[in-house]
């Protein structure tokens, strides 16, 4: 097999996690650039494709990637070459988060976070599904059927 195609460290710790009995995985996305996010929405992804339940927290840094401005800022992190090679072959953030929102991943924003730096419900994107605060996560987190882990 090639190494296109092998399965990736992270989708092996989620497929073990899943047969282990872990049924959710809670995933703190805690910074804001598309190096982050698409990690964060590729576990995501491969947790509802493996039947389980799967959240994303936007904390800190990562809140700018559930605002249109610091989505689209958020390849900024590349350099234009590999910017223009990722067009071709991969979706954008916002299409990878749409595509995760249709696959029934949750999208929740962090209430202090949004505090500390202005932000109301009306600067979300659309796919953010609530506003949640520290005890709403950390009750989803500490689930004995759940996964968590910062990004």
């Amino acid at each position: 097999m090639s190494s296109a195609h092998a399965p990736s460290k992270e989708s092996e710790m989620l497929e073990s996690a899943h047969k282990s009995g872990k049924k959710s995985l809670v995933l703190v996305v805690s910074k804001g650039g598309a190096d982050m996010a698409y990690p964060s929405l590729i576990l995501a992804t491969t947790a509802r494709a493996l039947g389980m339940e799967s959240h994303l927290y936007f904390t800190f840094w990562g809140m700018q990637l559930l605002t249109s401005e610091g989505r689209q800022k958020s390849m900024e992190v590349f350099p234009p070459e590999m910017r223009a090679k990722l067009a071709k072959t991969f979706p954008t953030v916002e299409q990878f988060m749409q595509q995760a929102k249709q696959a029934g991943v949750h999208i929740h924003a962090c209430s202090p976070t949004m505090q500390m730096f202005g932000l109301t419900k009306e600067n979300l994107v659309a796919e953010a599904d609530d506003i949640i605060g520290a005890s709403t996560f950390l009750e989803l987190a500490s689930k004995p059927d759940a996964l968590a882990l910062f990004i």
